[in-house]
């Protein structure tokens, strides 16, 4: 073999090798690069599952810790006397006794300071006049929505809310005696104020509610107008008429007492109700009271 052929034999060689060096250099560099990205990849992988994880703990904690809602209701039957006068009807004032349905629901939050509430309830009465030779009818539903902020005292003992209420009152009051108005509506719209108490003796819960109305509308007939003319012939005259505390001062206000009765909570308490208004000329008041008896459910 020449020397030339040999040269040439160890050119091609080298060139194979380093070839060769080459390729498992850029194999090995893949494998690392590949490497690289896997780890980065778990890491990630790791990284969004802990975020994740703590996510749903964060959210899981939320849920718990949010304010559960309660509500407290009691369905209450009561029984009293009233004394009506309207003087569109009579000058007589008609005494005589009352049946009474209340429906009283609190709602909160627990650990926070507003609640909600909520009262529907209707009334019939009958009463007669001193000669007793007449008599009226006499019947109104109530419905009153109220938003109250609580406070404490004396540590904690005892829970006290103040707030504002409103409340919407349709009733009628019928005179057995009159021939052309019988009857006279009762229609108003009131805004007020309102204040509530509690204070619990080991397992009684005694409490004290009163609202009063401060501004508002009513309906009334103008002194000496018919309904006919109202309604029929079409002639307003000042029937629907603004009404402040001055106008038309009135009060209604509980004391009940909450106990339980073997595996039932009963609440015991009385009640008074005193109603005033004078507009156009006319004066009316509806004063009742009574007791009431009634079936305590707690919701939470």
């Amino acid at each position: 073999m020449t020397v030339s052929r040999r040269v040439k034999l160890g050119n091609e060689g080298r060139m194979k090798f380093k070839e060769k060096k080459q390729m498992t250099y850029k194999t090995n560099t893949f494998s690392s690069l590949a490497r690289s990205v896997v780890r980065v990849g778990l890491l990630c992988f790791c990284l969004f599952a802990a975020t994740e994880t703590i996510s749903a703990q964060e959210k899981g904690d939320e849920v718990q810790e949010a304010p559960k809602k309660t509500m407290r209701s009691y369905k209450a039957f009561g029984a009293g006397f009233c004394k009506v006068q309207d003087t569109y009807l009579s000058p007589e004032e008609y005494k005589g006794t009352e049946m009474r349905y209340l429906s009283h629901t609190i709602r909160e939050r627990e650990g926070k300071k507003w609640a909600s509430l909520i009262i529907n309830e209707g009334y019939g009465a009958m009463g007669n006049s001193r000669s007793e030779n007449g008599a009226t009818l006499s019947g109104a539903y109530h419905f009153m929505y109220g938003r109250m902020r609580a406070f404490s005292l004396f540590d904690g003992k005892m829970k006290v809310w103040a707030g504002a209420q409103g409340e919407l009152t349709l009733g009628m009051i019928y005179n057995t005696r009159n021939g052309n108005n019988p009857a006279q509506a009762i229609a108003n719209i009131d805004f007020g104020g309102l204040v509530r108490a509690e204070y619990p003796v080991k397992k009684v819960l005694l409490s004290y509610e009163a609202t009063c109305p401060l501004l508002g509308v009513t309906f009334s007939p103008n002194y000496g107008q018919s309904y006919y003319e109202i309604f029929n012939e079409g002639n307003y005259d000042h029937n629907v008429v603004p009404t402040t505390i001055f106008s038309v001062p009135s009060l209604r206000h509980t004391i009940a007492a909450e106990l339980p009765i073997g595996k039932t909570k009963c609440i015991f308490g009385i009640y008074g109700d005193y109603r005033q208004q004078q507009v156009n000329n006319l004066k009316r008041h509806i004063y009742t009271s009574g007791v009431m008896i009634g079936l305590v459910r707690n919701i939470k």
